[in-house]
Parts: structure tokens; sequence; C-alpha cells
């Protein structure tokens, strides 16, 4: 039997052994993302069977093992669907209101201070996220970052731009807080 057959064999075994298990732990760890859920169970078992050597029995049951290695990755999945939640502009449109309801040259004015209180990075990332809508993967490339270092410098910016909104006596419409 060839090695990729063998594999194949030993990841069905898993599946079959732990199948509801391991999904039970990746669907209460990504609710409403069954797919995200099930590449998670499906990259585990994977590591798993390519990376045996790397379980050690004198620490734990391979169901164990393998129950840590699906959390592992469901965690890291549901960090970066929410960092990487993209939200287009227009999405956004009536979110933004004025203390003193004052017309949209008041609010654009007051973007445009929160905006170039940003420093020169921090505003090319903003636009590149959120004006041209590119991918991490792609402002990464760009910028000589990682996908998800970008996904945490998007998601610094997002609060900083609450706050400085807030300052500018903008708000989000109450379903964020501005803190």
């Amino acid at each position: 039997m060839d090695a990729a057959m063998h594999r194949d064999l030993e990841a069905q075994r898993i599946l079959t052994q732990y199948g509801k298990l391991l999904d039970t732990i990746a669907d209460a760890l990504l609710p409403g993302h069954p797919e995200e859920a099930e590449e998670c169970v499906q990259d585990a078992v994977w590591a798993y069977v390519e990376g045996r050597q790397r379980w050690d029995p004198a620490r734990g049951s391979e169901k164990t093992y393998l129950c840590v290695l699906v959390r592992s990755r469901a965690r890291d999945r549901r960090r970066r669907l929410a960092a990487r939640r993209e939200d287009p502009l227009e999405a956004h449109e009536g979110v933004l209101w004025a203390e003193d309801h004052a017309e949209r040259s008041a609010l654009r004015d007051g973007l445009r201070r929160a905006l170039e209180a940003l420093g020169p990075e921090e505003r090319r990332l903003f636009t590149l996220r959120f004006l041209y809508q590119w991918s991490s993967a792609r402002i990464g490339q760009s910028l000589g970052l990682s996908p998800n270092g970008v996904d945490a410098r998007v998601a610094r910016l997002r609060k900083k731009l609450k706050h400085l909104l807030a300052q500018q006596g903008l708000g989000w419409d109450g379903k964020e807080d501005t803190k």
C-alpha cells in the first residue's frame, strides 16, 4: 500500500471514530459558519495524519490530541473571521450621525479631520482596505506584511477611527460603543 492510500485510510478512520465529536467542537467555536467548522476538522485531521510523530501518547490520548487540534484551529479561524470582517463603506451609509444633526457637509468635514489625524501608513491602509476593498493578502503583498499582520492593523485602525470620530462629535448608530 502506498503512503497516500495509507494516509487516506488513516484520515477516514479518524473521521469515523471521532468525527461527530470534532464537528461538535468546531461548530461550538464557529457558530453560523458550518463551512469554516468543517474545514477546521479537515485541517486538523490532515495535520494529524501527516505529522503523527507530534502526538505524544504519554501526554494524552489520540482523542484528546485531536480535540485540541480542532479547538486551536477553530479559535484561530474565529479570530481571522472577526479581523477580516470586511464592511464596504456603503454598508455604513446612514450609520454615522452628528450630535446636532448637521448636514452631510459637517459629516464629511468631521470624517476628513478624523482621517487627517491618522498617520501616513494608517491612511494608506484605510484607503487600500475601505476604499479599494483590497483583501488582506493583497494589502500584505503591497506593504510587506502577512495577511494576519494586516488584519491586526485593520482592527487597531477601526478602534482608532471610532475614537477619532467620537472626538469630532460623530458616533456610531448605537450598535457599537465609541470607547
